[in-house]
């Protein structure tokens, strides 16, 4: 049995009742995370270019000693500096379109991530693909020679690319398909590390934040399950995890031979997606009526996994028709 939804072409997001209020509001009301790490890298980097106006009058001090004692030296790393694998993220070069890149791009693309995973989920997971990153730029520069200072958080910018993509594969950024966009940025990287012009160390840090958000796409993790004291820390943490969706189908009695017995349907010749996915919709109807009732921020993680399961399937249902 197909959705009642799928007929006509809608998706969860069309249905009146998920759909919202279209006066004014503002669009960053459940965006603090993305405000607070706009506000962190604009703080940042105001204080960069102090410690630089302050290095330049002082001739005794000619270089940015906040850029040094944060950048992500291998070297000074490796002997004992390990705060520099998180602490590079939160500083950019001097050039102040790398911190407006950033900054943009959170404001465009992250705040949509953040509205899907929520505020705690969204800063636990940049957090984490920024340290990841930095392990990784940190192994690979280890065995590599003349590797750079790193500054800025590419790992988990690359990492929200990703996981923005996953979930919203036709949508378009400068008038490309997201995928397109994904390609070309792969390809720069794969000609780079050919042609001998990339640093390794700095492919090493998009391949990590990349790998990591197609991990946490398909197999639904969430990173605050992995945080000490999480009630999803424990064994439950693999259910919440891994959500699965479970249908016990009643034993039936055999129906007596009749004429018509061929034109029944027997509810054990049914696709085992199909009566899943007839399970997930009665879900669904209970967390979009709350959405209805209650907003959007109401719901718990479990009721989220619910709403990104099934817009993932109709998805795909679109896509197969």
């Amino acid at each position: 049995m197909d959705s009642p939804d799928e007929g006509s072409g809608m998706g969860i997001y069309d249905r009146d009742y998920y759909r919202e209020d279209t006066r004014w509001s503002n669009p960053f009301a459940r965006s603090k995370g993305t405000i607070f790490l706009v506000l962190l890298y604009a703080f940042t980097f105001i204080a960069q270019a102090a410690n630089q106006v302050e290095a330049i009058d002082n001739r005794q001090a000619p270089e940015n000693t906040l850029n040094k004692t944060m950048q992500l030296d291998v070297k000074s790393t490796l002997d004992g500096q390990a705060w520099r694998i998180g602490s590079y993220a939160l500083i950019h070069q001097s050039n102040i379109f790398h911190v407006v890149f950033t900054c943009l791009f959170l404001i465009w693309i992250g705040h949509q991530v953040e509205d899907l995973y929520g505020t705690t989920e969204y800063l636990c997971f940049f957090v984490f693909t920024s340290l990841l990153s930095g392990i990784a730029y940190t192994a690979v520069g280890a065995f590599a020679q003349d590797t750079p200072p790193l500054l800025g958080p590419s790992g988990a910018v690359t990492a929200v690319l990703i996981l923005f993509a996953l979930h919203y594969p036709s949508w378009r950024m400068f008038f490309f398909p997201i995928w397109i966009v994904v390609a070309v940025y792969a390809f720069i990287d794969i000609a780079g590390m050919a042609s001998g012009q990339a640093n390794p160390a700095k492919v090493a840090v998009h391949l990590a934040g990349a790998g990591f958000a197609f991990l946490y796409h398909s197999y639904t993790l969430r990173v605050t399950n992995w945080l000490p004291g999480s009630r999803a820390s424990s064994s439950s943490s693999r259910r919440t995890s891994h959500p699965r969706l479970r249908v016990r189908q009643p034993a039936l009695e055999p129906e007596p031979a009749t004429a018509n017995t061929a034109s029944v349907v027997s509810p054990r010749s049914l696709s085992p997606d199909l009566v899943v996915n007839e399970h997930l919709e009665a879900k669904l109807d209970e967390v979009l009526e709350k959405v209805q009732k209650h907003g959007k921020d109401s719901l718990t993680e479990g009721e989220r996994g619910i709403l990104l399961k099934a817009s993932e399937i109709y998805k795909k249902r679109r896509q197969s028709n």
